[in-house]
């Protein structure tokens, strides 16, 4: 017994070793500030709010993608796997800063912890409708919700949300590890809980329409082919970590969609507060080489990072 676990001691610390080497070695840099999109007052507007949080604002109507104001700080905690709780001052804190006091509609692109840890709390906070997968409704469960706050999202499917509609199609999560933890969150999930209890079961692109604009949500970076050869999309929030096929990856989304801007999204490391400088994950992410890419491949489109939490304009009043 006492082998065994100076075996997983050791393992630990070389995998923490190997992290640091690739910390101090990986591209530092955060975005570029001329790449940073210009915010301005709008008819449709954009936040974003870190990782792949996002929202939306059209009159009196408000829907929020992917809530994670949390972020744990330090890595060791999600190494390990330490059980964690969303941070409901800190919630509190930032949807006062946003000025929300409502929201129509919380919508998740995927349960993992990064994505989904704190949609239930957004919700009975403001009294929007948890949009997801049956894992994200036993969140919202596990958030105390009741059930006329949930609502399970099929293939498809098109909701109704203040002046805005959101089309929630299946997509793929990034990375060869096919992004694991996967399978069902098959009972309400009541914090604190450890992020591998956060498991995906399914990914969505979700495409939030307006009379004046259209956005494509696409929080993780991998695909299904052809799936979004019948949107239209004005522009897409792009996740850029984990990206197996640029080229590919490009086509299938920015391409199909006929998109003329994009937001680089899911590049910042979220082990460091919001109120921190924002700087790229240690793996996974090079920025450099993702905007030369994608500029090279796609030069009518504007690639552009988004600045933290201010209003950008999707349609001009």
């Amino acid at each position: 017994m006492m082998r065994r676990a100076l075996l997983a001691l050791l393992l630990l610390l070389l995998l923490l070793a190997g992290l640091l080497t690739a910390w101090l070695h990986w591209p530092r840099s955060g975005p570029d500030p001329s790449d940073l999109a210009e915010s301005s007052e709008g008819a449709v507007t954009l936040q974003w709010l870190g990782v792949s949080a996002a929202l939306l604002r059209a009159g009196d109507s408000a829907v929020m993608i992917d809530p994670f104001f949390t972020r744990r700080p330090g890595k060791l905690g999600l190494l390990t796997n330490r059980p964690t709780a969303p941070d409901a001052e800190r919630i509190r804190a930032w949807l006062q800063r946003l000025g929300i006091e409502r929201l129509d509609a919380v919508a998740v692109s995927h349960a993992h912890y990064d994505h989904a840890l704190d949609a239930g709390v957004v919700a009975r906070l403001t009294g929007a409708t948890l949009l997801g997968s049956e894992g994200v409704a036993n969140i919202g469960r596990g958030a105390g919700l009741p059930e006329a706050q949930l609502r399970t999202v099929t293939d498809g499917e098109e909701i109704t949300a203040g002046e805005f509609r959101l089309r929630f199609i299946a997509s793929r999560h990034a990375g060869a590890t096919g992004g694991r933890p996967r399978g069902l969150i098959e009972a309400p999930l009541e914090p604190p809980e450890p992020p591998l209890a956060y498991r995906q079961q399914h990914t969505w692109s979700i495409l939030v329409t307006h009379p004046q604009a259209r956005l494509l949500h696409h929080g993780s970076a991998g695909f299904t082919p052809g799936a979004l050869a019948d949107v239209q999309a004005d522009a897409v929030m792009l996740g850029v970590a984990l990206i197996d096929d640029l080229p590919r990856y490009l086509d299938e989304v920015v391409g199909a969609t006929g998109a003329g801007r994009v937001f680089a999204v899911h590049w910042d490391d979220f082990t460091r507060p919001l109120s921190e400088p924002l700087r790229p994950l240690p793996l996974g992410v090079n920025l450099p080489t993702f905007f030369a890419g994608a500029r090279d491949q796609l030069p009518a489109v504007d690639f552009r990072t988004l600045p933290l939490a201010e209003p950008v304009a999707l349609a001009p009043e």
